[in-house]
């Protein structure tokens, strides 16, 4: 595959983005399948959203694994049969006669899929560096967003023809794809001469060295943290707009495809603005944005008396701050140890995931609910804030 010093093709980045999008495919396209699934292996509810929380905990540790593991193997060595195994696991899912089958096959489709995101991103680090990474960062996240804006979309469309199994089948056929894409599409971008040592050793002290650059500590913290205040929305929103401002499942579908949108377009928004502009401004300009409008939205429920349009311009305002703030904190984040971008994507993606599983259930507490997850985003952002701050001071240029 061909690259050019300043940017990658636009063949490339689609094969990354792909591969990176494992997660909001297999998670959700089966979403609205669910209460079949319960009917048809005659389980509970309970043990049907074990199906979910272990491909969200699998997706977690298999970036925790397989970066600073390909960062002495190289990408595509490990790319190429995690994504077999992600295929097999959906093989699985899709033939489960059991829910203890069902759920043990998507904590290791979970696994394989996790590996893949990891791989994909430290693609961007290994070939670009400054503003080009960020700009690739940018374009790679407008691509991959489609897949959450879709997947829920031909999920609903196709349970009813298909059922659970046959969706199974559609994640497998993506995993197919993925499969070919990673075999053609995607070179090895980590010569050996690069890599670390392959040893246990080797790994923990991939971490180490990660972890012993403070601004990437600070731009991690602010990564995870900027991602939080996203999923208390994603997390709550449903309950807040349906249940408590009165709204129907309909306008709430239409309100999350909308900010979704936004989503997408801040992210291209913010490709474009990687070369223009110094990323530090973008990043302290946006995380404000952020701040201001999660702090907002918690008057809003405080308050009880101003417009519900108020509510609905200040969420699509935040949420379109975290589609520039992800890709310009995750390039810079991997440029400060982009020796290691393997374990500093690793250590993202963990984080990311697994602060967001944390926070999930604390947004659903309360009688108003709305307050709740108003504190949640703008704690969140707070402390992404500070993390941001932590990180520019002890950035050198």
């Amino acid at each position: 595959m061909n690259t050019r010093k300043d940017r990658l093709s636009w063949g490339l980045l689609s094969a990354i983005a792909l591969l990176s999008a494992s997660g909001p495919f297999a998670i959700d396209m089966y979403v609205p399948a669910m209460p079949l699934i319960a009917t048809d292996l005659d389980t509970t509810a309970a043990m049907v959203a074990l199906t979910l929380s272990g491909f969200v905990a699998g997706l977690a540790v298999g970036q925790l694994v397989a970066g600073p593991l390909s960062d002495g193997l190289g990408r595509k060595k490990l790319l190429v049969p995690s994504v077999l195994l992600a295929l097999l696991a959906a093989v699985l899912a899709a033939v489960a006669p059991t829910i203890g089958v069902l759920i043990g096959a998507r904590f290791i489709h979970g696994l394989a899929s996790g590996a893949c995101v990891v791989l994909a991103r430290a693609v961007i680090p290994d070939l670009l560096e400054g503003p080009a990474a960020t700009r690739s960062f940018s374009l790679m996240m407008s691509v991959q967003t489609i897949a959450p804006i879709v997947a829920p979309v031909v999920g609903g469309f196709l349970v009813g023809p298909v059922g659970w199994r046959g969706l199974m089948w559609v994640l497998a056929g993506i995993c197919a794809v993925q499969l070919v894409v990673a075999l053609r599409f995607i070179p090895e971008t980590l010569p050996p001469q690069r890599r670390s040592p392959n040893t246990v050793a080797g790994v923990l002290g991939n971490f180490r060295y990660v972890l012993a650059s403070a601004p990437y500590r600070g731009f991690l913290v602010a990564f995870a943290f900027s991602f939080t205040t996203m999923f208390a929305y994603i997390a709550a929103s449903s309950f807040v707009v349906q249940g408590q401002l009165g709204y129907s499942v309909r306008f709430y579908s239409l309100m999350f495809g909308v900010n979704a949108v936004g989503l997408l377009l801040a992210n291209m928004l913010n490709a474009w603005l990687a070369t223009r502009i110094r990323i530090q401004t973008t990043l302290k300009a946006a995380m404000l944005i952020l701040i201001l409008a999660s702090g907002g939205i918690l008057l809003f429920f405080a308050l009880g008396t101003w417009p519900d349009p108020v509510f609905f311009i200040l969420l699509f305002i935040g949420i379109c701050q975290v589609g520039v703030l992800l890709p310009s904190l995750m390039s810079m984040g991997q440029q400060e140890v982009r020796e290691r971008a393997g374990s500093a994507s690793a250590l993202m993606g963990f984080f990311q995931f697994g602060l967001s599983a944390l926070i999930g259930p604390l947004v659903g507490v309360g009688a108003n609910q709305g307050m709740t997850m108003a504190a949640g985003m703008l704690i969140s952002s707070l402390i992404a804030a500070g993390g941001l701050s932590y990180g520019l001071l002890r950035h050198r240029d």
